[in-house]
């Protein structure tokens, strides 16, 4: 069992009345807990939670100018690994379920004793133990922000999943070890490669090279060089990558397309340290820390016989990192859509235009399968069209998929607009024809995209699985 006086536990009481959290304050110190850090205006809490290390919160449900079920929807879109126990003197079923779908820890009813209390505390902390664990097997790391403003600088982003990322690139960053990074196309692994070259501080260069389109020959040439002489053509030597990283960073990009008897010399230069030059009887020494990605499936091409080799990719994968795609971080899209226009202004020498809220929503809706690289093209392209400062949803719908609207100069006449319904659907059609059409549309819209889907409906995401089971 957790020993709740360990100097490492801290709490955070959110209340707006003083009574009560000078209450807690007394129910924690008789059970020996010593970090207490008390809140009185909800507006402030996930300030000051953001600034504690691994705390349990404490926290009350009716407070002025922000609830306590908006500071708990706060915190669980911020700080997710924060367990969040409410006090509440509100005992009504529904508003304790609704905390628990929001992601509290546990609904405690108002008089609490003192028993209730610290069995309420030691379990939060044992399941924080414990989801501690779990994430370090995975590669993941909560706590404080970043601090090396070096290294992450070029990537724009406040997610919590991409602050763990870097966390976790920090702890790895001295290592000389391999390490592998997975993600779909566009979302950004050149960038951790750099940021694991410059957090590990090492002097070498960063040498970048995308291995998808060597052959075993322009490969070995590439990365280990060759002598004078070496095949046809070769009238003098030439250093390969390797060399000129010297005491830095190769990373290979698209790893996954690597053929087979490359595969086998990567293989040896990571379990032997040494390379042969084509032509070369005399092995060198490589100096160069190895960062390899890849948008495919290594595992399960791991599994597939002339796939690739399972023994380099327990190698390369010493230090794993796994980077979410756009859709699954889009608290980052109206920040990188600031810098991107930015850049965008930039590069063509004129003023960034303002983005307008229509053009926002369009891309806070759009599942993004071509990740960063994908928004990039769609804002480049509007920022180089945008003429009158505003850069409007017209700008992007059609890149996106959807229709242009039209333009004010020529307005189209009510009929030629849009289709009656009659002559949509061929007879005037009832609701629930109405409402399966409009699943189809939104469906079709957001690539079978549910969660987009339901998002242009409306509706829940349950509720729009439930249309579907009925059709």
């Amino acid at each position: 069992m957790l020993n709740i006086e360990d100097k490492n536990v801290h709490i955070v009481l959110v209340d707006d009345e003083q009574a009560e959290l000078d209450a807690y304050r007394f129910l924690l110190e008789a059970m020996g807990v010593r970090n207490v850090t008390q809140v009185n205006d909800s507006r402030q809490a996930l300030t000051v939670i953001e600034q504690i290390p691994s705390p349990v919160v404490f926290l009350d449900l009716n407070m002025p100018q922000m609830s306590g079920q908006e500071v708990l929807a706060a915190i669980k879109e911020r700080l997710p690994q924060v367990p969040v126990i409410i006090c509440t003197a509100n005992s009504e079923i529904e508003t304790a379920v609704e905390c628990l779908k929001l992601g509290a820890h546990d609904y405690l009813v108002k008089p609490i004793s003192l028993n209730t209390f610290g069995s309420a505390l030691r379990n939060a902390l044992e399941i924080g133990v414990l989801r501690k664990e779990v994430l370090s097997l995975k590669g993941i790391a909560f706590g404080p922000r970043r601090h090396d403003s070096a290294a992450f600088g070029a990537i724009v982003t406040r997610s919590p999943a991409m602050e763990s990322i870097f966390q976790y690139i920090e702890a790895i960053a001295r290592s000389r070890q391999p390490a592998l990074i997975l993600g779909e196309t566009g979302s950004g692994k050149e960038l951790l490669a750099r940021a694991i070259h410059i957090a590990s501080g090492v002097s070498g260069e960063f040498v970048a090279v995308d291995v998808s389109g060597l052959d075993d020959t322009l490969f070995a040439d590439t990365l280990f060089g060759h002598l004078k002489g070496a095949f046809t053509g070769a009238s003098g030597g030439r250093s390969g990558l390797l060399e000129k990283a010297g005491d830095g960073t190769i990373f290979l990009d698209e790893i996954g397309d690597l053929s087979e008897a490359s595969q086998v010399k990567l293989l040896r230069l990571l379990q032997e340290g040494i390379y042969y030059p084509l032509g070369a009887d005399a092995p060198k020494q490589s100096r160069a820390r190895v960062v390899a990605a890849t948008n495919r499936d290594l595992v399960g091409l791991a599994a597939q016989d002339g796939g690739f080799r399972r023994d380099l990719y327990y190698r390369l994968s010493t230090h794993l990192i796994k980077v979410p795609p756009l859709r699954e971080r889009r608290e980052d899209i109206p920040l990188l859509v600031n810098h991107l226009v930015t850049e965008a202004a930039a590069s063509l020498q004129k003023s960034p235009p303002e983005v307008s809220l229509a053009a926002l929503e369009l891309l806070l809706n759009h599942p993004f399968p071509g990740n960063i690289r994908e928004l990039k093209t769609y804002l480049f392209d509007a920022v180089a069209r945008c003429g009158d400062g505003v850069l409007g949803d017209d700008l992007l719908a059609e890149r996106l998929g959807g229709a242009a609207p039209v333009p004010a100069a020529a307005p189209a006449t009510e009929k030629a607009a849009a289709p009656g319904l009659e002559e949509l659907f061929g007879h005037f059609p009832t609701l629930e024809e109405l409402s399966a059409y409009a699943v189809g549309q939104a469906l079709a819209a957001s690539g079978n995209n549910q969660s987009q889907a339901a998002r242009l409906l409306g509706i829940s995401k349950q509720a729009l699985n439930k249309r579907l089971k009925k059709r």
